[in-house]
């Protein structure tokens, strides 16, 4: 009976230990794809100001604020 307590116990730390792992591989993965997502939309944003800028000559936004 001993023995079937100590397999129980090895496969359950390694159950935790895996859980543990995952949690923070995850954790990771979601930062650095939100980490990409806010280059993506940064990258966005300059190339519509850029496409702008070579349609109209100039940046608009700045003109307004004036």
């Amino acid at each position: 009976m001993n023995d079937i307590y100590e397999v129980y116990k090895m496969t359950k730390n390694r159950w935790d230990k895996f859980k543990k792992n995952f949690s923070k591989n995850f954790i990771d993965f979601l930062m650095i794809f939100a980490a990409e997502q806010d280059f993506i939309n940064k990258h966005r944003r300059k190339s519509s100001v850029i496409k702008e800028q070579d349609r109209y000559g100039s940046d608009q936004r700045k003109k307004s604020g004036k």
